[in-house]
């Protein structure tokens, strides 16, 4: 049995070689020319195949660079943007939302705006503070301080910025720029630096109902013995002028030295102001408190107008009257998503972009599968064409054979007719034969195979040649 196989394998090799062989010597003209085409056509699929797999490089045909480099329509060119509009990702780019804006009242709760000196101010030797946004959205006031550092001195000036008008409400503070400032500050603290360690701080307090005046504290301290006293001024847009209101001071310090006997004058006390007074907007509301060293005293509620001339105590136990709130300050809002959230969606979207790449690489997996399919489809098309010529061919022979048979032609070519239909006949039999070559190419490993099974089946080395113990004259 082992035998047999071997021989039917060595058969085998030889019948293909001889096919060969007489191809080469017995082929119609016709039959060579279709054959021929169809290995140039085969080869030419077969490099465009190839170079489909291949990665895109600068090397191109004519044809290529011109269809390249044809102009673009403006629709082509939209739709190009848009599809390389894409940001370049990055796998450990976790998204952070961005934060909201929101427009939340200044003097709130009321007395509580202040101006504090940061450390990085000794290196910036300038900072804008926070400002303060008039009830209708018009003007902008915020504070710029100044740090001298020879002195080790600070100063203040107060400018304001016109709102665009165009804008909304949140964006007309979030565009305002200080290179559109008013040159000249509406208040100016003193810019001396004779003494060592002396600050002076301006920050607005709110604005009237009618937003035509600001009221503005001015802090006058040492930077290691603290605040020595604040002061209060009344900015008039419409007078484009500001007044100290002084006489508040003189009065609180005048009662208590009349009724109590004891004089300010030699005690550490201040003042904070409140805001406008609700009910009289032509009044603005101040707090008094006395330093003890423990607990501060508190030193009465007291009023005093705009114009610094009527100071009148309002209520020495505690505070009742209410304050007008109209000012406005930029906010952040505060629904940011938490953390937990953020590395719960960042853990997501590293899923989904593991999905996805896993996606794209079966597509294009897919789609080299699809393509060498297609080019194997076209290969058998052309295979499938070569042949039904052949056919066609070999009908075409049969008929001129009848037509000798029946004496149609003449007898002097008819032997040469007879040869020459022999020869068509043998070659579209040797044309299936090359047609069907890479079916039997296909079929040989396999009889490799089984002839390795045999050999390791009858003890017989994987090494030992068999077409020693065959005879090819007898399988001629």
């Amino acid at each position: 049995m082992f035998s047999a196989l071997a021989g039917m394998y060595m058969a085998a090799k030889v019948h293909l070689t001889q096919t060969k062989a007489n191809m080469t010597r017995h082929q119609d003209k016709q039959v060579s020319e279709m054959i021929y085409k169809n290995k140039v056509n085969k080869f030419d699929e077969t490099e465009k195949y190839e170079k489909s797999r291949l990665p895109e490089s600068g090397y191109m045909t004519v044809e290529e660079y011109e269809a390249k480099s044809r102009p673009l329509t403006r629709k082509e060119i939209n739709a190009k943007i848009l599809d390389k509009a894409d940001l370049p990702k990055d796998k450990n780019y976790v998204y952070v939302p961005q934060h909201k804006f929101k427009l939340v009242k200044y003097n709130d709760p009321v007395g509580s705006p202040e101006l504090s000196l940061p450390r990085r101010l000794q290196f910036d030797r300038q900072i804008n503070a926070q400002g303060i946004v008039s009830g209708d959205y018009t003007k902008l006031v915020y504070p710029a301080v100044y740090y001298y550092a020879e002195a080790d001195c600070v100063s203040c000036d107060l400018f304001m910025i016109k709102l665009d008008q165009k804008l909304t409400n949140v964006e007309k503070v979030t565009h305002a720029n200080i290179l559109n400032k008013e040159p000249k500050p509406l208040l100016s603290t003193d810019k001396r630096i004779d003494v060592k360690f002396i600050f002076r701080t301006l920050t607005p307090i709110d604005f009237s109902k009618d937003n035509s005046k600001l009221l503005i504290k001015e802090k006058i301290g040492h930077k290691h013995d603290g605040i020595w006293k604040t002061n209060l001024w009344i900015y008039d847009f419409d007078k484009q002028q500001a007044k100290n209101l002084t006489s508040l001071r003189e009065a609180i310090t005048h009662y208590w030295n009349e009724t109590e006997n004891i004089d300010l004058n030699n005690n550490r006390w201040d003042i904070y102001p409140m805001g406008f007074d609700a009910n009289n907007d032509n009044r603005v509301i101040v707090c008094a408190y006395a330093y003890t060293g423990n607990a501060p005293k508190f030193l009465g509620t007291w009023s005093i107008d705009i114009n610094n001339q009527s100071s009148k105590l309002e209520s020495v136990s505690g505070s009742s009257i209410p304050v007008s709130v109209v000012g406005l300050r930029l906010s952040e809002e505060h629904d940011v998503t938490p953390i937990s959230e953020l590395e719960f969606d960042a853990k997501q979207a590293n899923k989904l972009e593991k999905e996805k790449a896993k996606q794209e690489k079966t597509d294009k997996k897919l789609e080299e599968t699809t393509k060498r399919l297609e080019y194997k489809r076209k290969i058998n098309q052309m295979n499938m064409d070569t042949l039904m010529k052949v056919k066609q061919r070999q009908e075409e022979l049969k008929k001129t054979k009848v037509k000798q048979k029946d004496g149609i032609t003449n007898n002097i070519g008819s032997e040469e007719d007879a040869q020459h239909s022999e020869q068509e006949v043998r070659a579209e039999k040797e044309v299936k034969v090359e047609i069907k070559q890479e079916d039997i190419n296909q079929a040989l490993p396999n009889l490799d195979n089984i002839l390795n099974k045999f050999k390791k089946d009858a003890g017989i080395s994987q090494d030992t040649d068999l077409d020693d113990d065959i005879d090819l004259d007898e399988l001629d």
